[in-house]
């Protein structure tokens, strides 16, 4: 048992508890107890390992609920052609980089995704692989990652049509397997969805094959609903139907199924998501720089849609990604009083966090007993008054960059700003060689 004490804890439920000199005792990868420190008795000190905090913040560690790691080789790429629009992003793009990529780059690219998120605080990653030459047992090279990082991900496969029945079909099978393997294995570290790309690159008969397969393994989906206009475009062309009530009446929507990005959505498809319990990922900074929109969060949040932080892989800094999402929200409703402290605490840790409940049997985005022990600590000498009715402001406008421990299911993965379980410097330097072979294979 350890006892990490002299803390400023927020612990981000329902209640708002706040402890100004706090203590968090872990076992077992749990949160055993969360009190004051003056509650300790001498008993109990002797009987645990106490990790002195010198009055750092402890917060729960942050849950992207949809990434991608391998687009982290992306960073700093030059485009061969100008590119104006959301299907010229795909085409002249992401998949033709996509189908480039080997094994050992998706490994690599896994790495520095997870080296990012853990030394910002982010400890759960719901990740959408893409690898259409390289999809056999990539999930497992993704978790190898994972495992080896010390971090908490949920991994999918994305199914498509774009490139035939064949990269279709071992799309399906890479997904089945995983989520056999993870189910079998009941591992609070590791869990698994049915991914899917997007309505406008699924047929008929293969959303059926899909929604088929995930019903017979009972599992949720990781799929990308109304990103841009062309997707709701094209579901009407084609199926007379909006995207979302297409995915509704195929059976994809529910508790455990992640719907990402949800730009384009009116009052109809909210309905939808909430009483299925679906979860929509709303990804700011990359939905802001692809031009696609953005998403009707607050909106959703006040019609009861669980609406949870996301990032798309354009980062990995959640703090960052949610103050710049908390101020589009602002732009989009034209209003500087939307956004809620309560709406960003259930957007930012209750709603991912219950998800991730769901999806790995333990209660994620929030410290308190029975919870998993997955907690950031940030060196934070505020210039102004810090409160349990502020600390969202201060969270969001100041955090990024001060992380400086995060434990992940117990276990102490990042110590003063420095992976613990894996050679940073070691694998940055294989990831800049990978990158560079990767960008080569597209001239």
């Amino acid at each position: 048992m350890k006892i990490y004490k002299n803390l400023r804890i927020f612990t981000m439920d329902k209640e708002g508890k706040v402890y100004d000199n706090g203590y968090i005792k872990v076992s077992k990868g749990k949160i055993l107890a969360i009190g004051n420190c003056d509650d300790l008795t001498c008993q109990e000190l002797e009987a645990g390992e106490c990790v002195d905090c010198k009055n750092k913040i402890a917060v729960p560690g942050m849950i992207t609920t949809h990434a991608h790691f391998y687009g982290t080789f992306a960073r700093g790429m030059q485009l061969s052609q100008s590119i104006c629009n959301w299907q010229q992003m795909l085409t002249h793009m992401w998949w033709k980089f996509d189908k480039k990529l080997t094994f050992d780059q998706c490994y690599y690219s896994a790495m520095l995704g997870l080296i990012d998120g853990l030394k910002s605080g982010t400890t759960t990653f719901f990740d959408h692989q893409a690898s259409p030459n390289a999809t056999d047992g990539v999930l497992d090279i993704l978790e190898k990652a994972v495992r080896q990082a010390g971090a908490r991900a949920c991994l999918s496969y994305e199914v498509s049509d774009r490139d035939g029945t064949e990269h279709r079909d071992s799309g399906i099978r890479e997904n089945e397997r995983f989520i056999k393997k993870t189910q079998n294995a009941e591992d609070p570290q590791i869990s698994a969805l049915f991914g899917m790309h997007a309505g406008y690159s699924l047929s008929r008969e293969t959303l059926e094959q899909c929604a088929q397969t995930g019903k017979e393994l009972d599992c949720g989906f990781h799929v990308h609903i109304a990103e841009s206009e062309a997707d709701v475009a094209e579901s009407y062309r084609l199926y007379d139907m909006h995207v979302m009530e297409r995915m509704y009446k195929a059976g994809i929507l529910g508790e455990q199924t992640i719907a990402a990005h949800c730009v384009h959505l009116g009052s109809e498809q909210w309905e939808l998501l909430q009483k299925t319990g679906t979860t929509a990922a709303y990804n700011v900074q990359s939905n802001t720089n692809n031009a696609v929109g953005i998403c009707p969060a607050v909106s959703m949040l006040d019609h009861g849609v669980n609406v949870a932080l996301g990032g798309d892989g354009y980062t990995y800094d959640l703090y960052q990604e949610l103050g710049f999402g908390v101020i589009m929200q602002r732009i989009r409703e034209k209003d500087p009083r939307v956004f809620s402290g309560e709406q960003i605490r259930r957007f930012a840790f209750e709603n991912p966090g219950n998800l991730g409940k769901r999806l790995f049997g333990v209660q994620l985005g929030m410290l308190e007993p029975g919870a998993a022990a997955d907690i950031v600590l940030v060196d934070y000498q505020e210039p102004t008054p810090i409160t349990g009715s502020n600390f969202l402001s201060h969270m969001t406008s100041a955090f990024s960059g001060k992380v400086t421990d995060v434990i992940v299911n117990g276990k102490t993965v990042v110590r003063d700003r420095h992976c613990t379980q894996i050679d940073e410097e070691k694998i940055l330097a294989e990831c800049k060689v990978q990158a560079d072979q990767l960008w080569k294979s597209l001239d």
